[in-house]
């Protein structure tokens, strides 16, 4: 038992030490083998079963444990609801692999453990960060090729790879041959990880950037989450992003981009016209009459009947109902501000997972539960910023929004030739956790082929190019504010056209090996019985 728990838990060391920043990055091409042999030597499912939710339990605990800075049942609920469908989906390939045969089984594990990373796009509880394919987020160079197949093609040669070196490693377990290990191990080595990589870099190194040059503007204010964000007032706030911006504003200067939730004291989307704030910025634009800003604000707006919305919550003292929103606003010189609300919603800190279900049944205990306060609203299609002449548009990602591939590429599908991130990574400390979040925006410029500005509250704030280059990176809890110009591509990527094809496939071969699976156990067993 201790030999298999040994085994068990050598693989979420390895796989804690690949991640970004950690940054040895071809442990991932290693990090499961060991749980792997643990499963051949493990004699029934339930100890599969608790030996695989340990290890990924670990995992998760290791790379995640900085969103206690926040709230530390952040960490027990990812340690739960992440690690958990990762346990189950080793359960499935311990079952496929029995009914069906060993090689049968490998085969369908890459396909499983993508359907479960594939969950996160659609389910409550979601928390992409540990995709297996984000692991390789700090060598851009290695993975160009995401333009066509997106993340979960990494996460397909990460384990493609495992598996192989595993039963390379297994077969020499059991007969010894050096010269077969050794040339299998080369042929592993060079053919599967060396050759990807090696065309990924000529295309990396062949590759120019598309699109007309915008001049965007990125500042970060740099505004404690804990002791400043909500306790200055928002116009000492507001005179401290515009005195950090206009040392680098021109006539030239095409979009001026801050952070998430800036604003924060919440503006009432009717009354967007007498709010103080927004008059200001609106005497930036009229100062300088190409400037577009983007700039994220607490918003909400007022409904007459509570059906309006399922996130409605009812107006304290008055009639009618509300919902309060994380917004992107677009600002120009014309009258009009336009909105984008967040829509991919953080489980607990924006929203109550599962509160159109609940509510029915709890009421309004779980009215304002999900955050301080209550479950946000959101919109059902992404909506981007145009500039007044029509040359660019960008996509205004919101935080968490820029950890979804096929989200961010529906930006792109809508017309977007720039990606910004406007986000508040101060919530975790300086910790890895604002770093690998900033990382994983490069994977969306790679899938995408689309420049991209960060504006972080407190960093990271920076720019990225087409190749998934970082430019001008500012340090963590520092003021700044930078000036580039970056490449708008009109050019749509094989992957911002077809989505997550490779998921789509795992859900068919998934469902595929669960089926064929179900109808060969019960057909042996009829044979069985008939004997």
């Amino acid at each position: 038992m201790l030999q298999r728990l040994g085994l068990a838990l050598c693989s979420p060391l390895l796989l804690w030490l690949a991640w970004p920043e950690a940054g040895i990055t071809p442990f991932l091409f290693i990090g499961f083998i060991p749980l792997l042999f643990a499963e051949t030597r493990v004699s029934s499912g339930r100890e599969w079963f608790l030996l695989s939710w340990l290890a990924m339990a670990l995992w998760n605990v290791l790379g995640a444990w900085w969103l206690g800075h926040a709230d530390w049942i952040g960490v027990v609920a990812t340690v739960f609801f992440n690690a958990l469908p990762m346990a189950i989906a080793f359960m499935i390939f311990r079952y496929v692999k029995r009914k069906l045969g060993s090689r049968k089984g490998y085969i369908a594990l890459p396909f499983l453990w993508i359907c479960i990373e594939g969950l996160h796009k659609y389910w409550d509880f979601s928390f992409p960060w540990f995709t297996l394919g984000y692991g390789f987020a700090e060598r851009v160079s290695w993975i160009q090729w995401y333009e066509y197949v997106g993340a979960y093609g990494g996460t397909f040669w990460v384990w493609t790879v495992n598996i192989l070196l595993f039963h390379s490693l297994h077969s020499f377990s059991r007969h010894r041959e050096r010269k077969a290990l050794a040339g299998q191990l080369l042929l592993i080595s060079g053919l599967l990880v060396g050759l990807p990589v090696v065309l990924s870099y000529r295309m990396y190194t062949s590759y120019t950037e598309k699109g007309p040059r915008a001049d965007v503007v990125v500042v970060q204010p740099n505004l404690d989450t804990y002791t400043e964000k909500f306790e200055v007032s928002e116009a000492e706030q507001l005179q401290k992003f515009i005195e950090l911006a206009t040392p680098l504003l021109d006539d030239s200067v095409d979009f001026l981009v801050g952070p998430e939730t800036y604003l924060p004291k919440g503006i009432w989307e009717d009354r967007f016209n007498r709010s103080a704030s927004l008059l200001k910025l609106k005497d930036l634009c009229d100062r300088y009459p190409n400037l577009h800003i983007v700039i994220g604000a607490t918003t909400l707006r007022h409904y007459q009947y509570e059906n309006s919305s399922y996130t409605a919550k009812p107006m304290d003292g008055e009639d009618g109902y509300y919902d309060l929103f994380n917004t992107a606003l677009f600002i120009t010189r014309e009258d009009s501000i336009q909105t984008y609300h967040k829509s991919k919603l953080v489980a607990g800190a924006e929203m109550m997972p599962l509160h159109r279900y609940l509510e029915p049944w709890l009421g309004e205990y779980i009215q304002f539960r999900g955050g301080t306060s209550g479950t946000l609203g959101t919109q059902t299609q992404r909506s981007n910023f145009t500039t007044l002449d029509g040359q660019f548009t960008a996509a205004p990602i919101i935080c968490w929004e820029s950890d979804f591939g096929e989200y961010v590429g529906g930006y792109v599908r809508k017309g977007a030739n720039l990606l910004f991130v406007i986000t508040n990574d101060d919530w975790w400390g300086k910790t890895q956790g604002h770093v690998q979040h900033m990382h994983y925006s490069r994977l969306r410029a790679i899938e995408n082929r689309r420049s991209l500005a960060r504006s972080a509250n407190t960093g990271i704030s920076c720019f990225i190019n087409q190749r998934g280059d970082i430019m001008q990176r500012q340090a963590y809890k520092t003021d700044a504010a930078i000036r580039m110009q970056i490449q708008a591509n009109p050019e749509l990527t094989y992957y911002t056209r077809s989505g997550d094809i490779i998921l789509r496939i795992s859900w068919f071969m998934s469902g595929f090996f669960i089926l064929y699976s179900l109808v060969y156990g019960h057909l042996r067993k009829k044979q069985s019985l008939a004997r």
